[in-house]
């Protein structure tokens, strides 16, 4: 548990050290940046306390197909309801900041808020025993939240209201299918320590036993697929930076 907290914080904190390197024009103030990360946070106890409200279970879906049953599950208690709590908190992080005038400068402070939420819900995982080293080297938030603020600095540049509905339903897809697999195999076997000293016979009676191979390997794929993602996300980010291909905000859209 305790490396996992120190491999999550050091890739965290290293990934913003980057990314912070690589806003054009005037880099971001501390204190700004403080902000970012702690509405991130914020985030996750507005997560926290929209979960309780909710008269759903992490299990309600478990026994039925487990595809369907993963994606219901990561749709609902997780994918749909995280994006809108980070959508929501992003907005107020950069609303009125005179700092952020350019695309690229919406994206990093969108992965910067990402971080914050990052930070905060993997801990209580930790603390609740499901954290793992793969959490913790794989930021998918990060990813998510870049593609939030990809699409809501396009939205800010060319006004269109498309961009703003795409700001939020990319991450919410992308989350789900992130989640489904994963969620799909426990609700075949449970938590992992149902595993523990189960026999072949025990385990190949279990109703949707031929699914855990495909499950397994999709799971496998999306996440090599999404480590790939963020890859890929953070080089264009290098190459915008670099050859300044992002606009700037129009003066009037700076109070966003």
């Amino acid at each position: 548990m305790i490396l996992a907290a120190i491999v999550q914080v050091s890739v965290c904190f290293l990934i913003l050290r980057w990314l912070l390197k690589k806003k054009p024009g005037e880099p971001y103030s501390k204190k700004t940046v403080k902000k970012f990360v702690l509405f991130g946070a914020l985030g996750v106890v507005l997560w926290y306390c929209c979960s309780l409200a909710l008269p759903l279970e992490e299990d309600t879906f478990f026994g039925m197909n487990p595809i369907l049953s993963g994606f219901l599950t990561a749709l609902i208690t997780a994918a749909l309801i995280e994006e809108i709590v980070k959508y929501i908190v992003f907005r107020l992080a950069i609303r009125n900041n005179q700092e952020v005038v350019r695309w690229l400068d919406v994206i990093i402070a969108a992965i910067a808020v990402g971080v914050g939420f990052t930070l905060l819900e993997d801990v209580t995982y930790l603390f609740d025993g499901a954290g793992t080293i793969i959490r913790a080297i794989l930021p998918g938030h990060l990813l998510f939240q870049g593609l939030m603020g990809y699409y809501y600095g396009k939205a800010r540049i060319t006004k269109q209201f498309k961009y703003h509905v795409l700001s939020l339903a990319v991450p919410i897809i992308v989350h789900t299918l992130f989640d489904m697999f994963i969620i799909g195999l426990m609700s075949i076997v449970g938590n992992t320590e149902a595993l523990t000293g189960i026999t072949e016979e025990q385990l190949m009676s279990l109703p949707y036993y031929s699914y855990i191979i495909p499950m397994l390997v999709c799971a496998v794929a999306v996440i090599i697929c999404t480590l790939i993602a963020l890859i890929l996300f953070f080089r264009k980010i290098a190459v915008w930076s670099r050859k300044g291909e992002k606009q700037e905000l129009l003066k009037g859209q700076q109070s966003i």
